[in-house]
């Protein structure tokens, strides 16, 4: 017959303590190891739970949790059977985070957790073991300032996309396909999101999570310009648009928080006319047609690969052809496009850069734009296009005509849109690489070029 759980009576070597909680399948106690005089957390299976779930079921959390190593991730220290009880012992928290005020007043703390959360579910998402129920209260505060997670009785192996799993998680913070019994590795990245998120906003985003979440105005104060896309991307409803796993976020992490604590310093304009001046070829090239066309082009900015000046609307570098620069911190817009990190407005409903970005929008027509050459073509529609936009800022049509510039001649075998032959190496609208500026045209056996 199984003992009466109360404080003072022995479950094997522990002697119990004070109760810290209570769910469906376990009490949780605060107890003593007898054998080596410390105090531990004591989770203790209800009696019954054998014949109901199997002794192996019972034991599944020890072995899930015995292949995991990690500070932020709470180890067992011992598993047994005890008086007819399956006892689990661990390093005895501090509090769990759903009892911890300081992490909803403090952004600093707030942030801590999404790092130290992460960094623990990268470590299991780096052995296939999905948690399948991060929570607050599955996330423990040590006297060290750790968060680390627990309890992984729900834990299982990523499974194949043909096989289903019901009723796990907890209500509020379970990812919209683990609601539907096809959980991945990403469903623990999005409980995550939303729990950074509700802690930074005070509150929790709820279906059907359309961005920008209720309590944003705090979310664009309290979190980093930097930071914000990728916590953003950690809440995205849609799993493709979501990270993978906890390792890509991980990264993300690591890589942004290197980039707020240790930023780069700034060249000085000395500095950078100097290098200019002693530069390779295309950097002399690309200065040259900097100072002939950049300010008409709006190419104010500079790749971060090469140095080269680009505008905003470039999808790539002319210069280097690189498809990865940000706008996030330069731009002069209000709002970035999540997806393609360019300026938008307010007023619009979908990126004109890059298609994928689609918004709320603030529910006001978009003002005359004085920047606009063109209008849309599709009936009813009264949004305007700035010069090289890909789509139409208000029904996302896509501008079926190509471009032109006084100060660009050339097309794009490509796309057709405008380049420079004699100087740009890579069109940056479609990424097509140019042969060598200045010989564009192919010549014939006599030198000449043909048309």
């Amino acid at each position: 017959m199984a003992t009466t759980l109360r404080k003072g009576i022995r479950l094997g070597k522990y002697r119990l303590e004070s109760p810290l909680g209570s769910g469906a399948f376990a009490e949780v106690w605060k107890a003593t190891d007898m054998v080596v005089r410390r105090p531990v957390a004591l989770k203790v299976v209800h009696e019954g739970m054998v014949e109901e779930w199997g002794r192996d079921e019972i034991e599944h959390e020890a072995r899930m949790a015995s292949r995991l190593h990690h500070p932020n991730i709470v180890g067992i220290l011992n598993a047994d059977w005890a008086d007819g009880r399956f006892v689990m012992a661990s390093q005895l928290a501090r509090t769990h985070l759903g009892n911890y005020v300081r992490a909803r007043r403090s952004p600093e703390v707030a942030l801590r957790v999404a790092r130290d959360v992460a960094a623990g579910l990268a470590h299991a998402h780096a052995r296939k073991i999905m948690h399948r129920d991060v929570k607050p209260e599955n996330v423990l505060v040590f006297p060290d300032g750790r968060f680390a997670l627990t309890d992984f009785g729900v834990a299982r192996f990523a499974p194949p996309v043909t096989r289903n799993f019901t009723d796990v998680g907890t209500l509020g913070y379970i990812a919209p396909e683990q609601a539907y019994g096809r959980p991945a590795l990403g469903s623990d990245v999005f409980s995550l999101g939303l729990i950074v998120y509700h802690l930074l906003t005070g509150k929790l985003p709820t279906w059907p999570f359309h961005w920008p979440f209720e309590g944003h105005p705090a979310f664009r104060r309290k979190v980093p310009a930097l930071l914000q896309p990728v916590l953003r991307k950690a809440a995205e409803f849609d799993p493709r648009r979501r990270y993978t796993s906890a390792v890509e976020l991980d990264r993300a992490l690591t890589r942004t928080f290197a980039r707020l604590e240790d930023p780069k310093p700034r060249r000085s304009p000395l500095r950078r006319k100097k290098k200019a001046a002693a530069g390779s070829p295309l950097t002399v090239q690309a200065e040259v047609f900097r100072r002939a066309h950049g300010a008409k082009l709006d190419m104010r900015f500079r790749c971060h690969r090469c140095d080269g000046p680009i505008s905003e609307a470039m999808v790539h570098c002319p210069w280097c052809g690189s498809a990865d620069n940000s706008f996030r911190e330069v731009t002069r817009s209000p709002l970035v496009c999540p997806e393609c990190e360019r300026g938008v407005q307010p007023e619009w409903t979908a990126c004109p850069w890059c298609y994928a970005g689609r918004f709320e929008g603030n529910g006001r027509r978009p003002p005359p734009d004085p920047r606009a050459e063109r209008s849309c073509t599709k009936k009813g529609c009264t949004g305007e296009l700035q010069p090289f936009m890909r789509y139409c800022p208000v029904c996302k049509q896509k501008a079926r005509r190509p471009w032109s510039h006084p100060e660009l001649t050339d097309r794009c075998l490509r796309c057709r849109w405008p380049v420079s032959h004699d100087f740009w190496h890579f069109c940056p609208w479609c990424g097509r690489r140019e042969p060598r500026a200045g010989t564009f045209k192919r010549t014939g056996r006599n030198g000449a070029r043909r048309g």
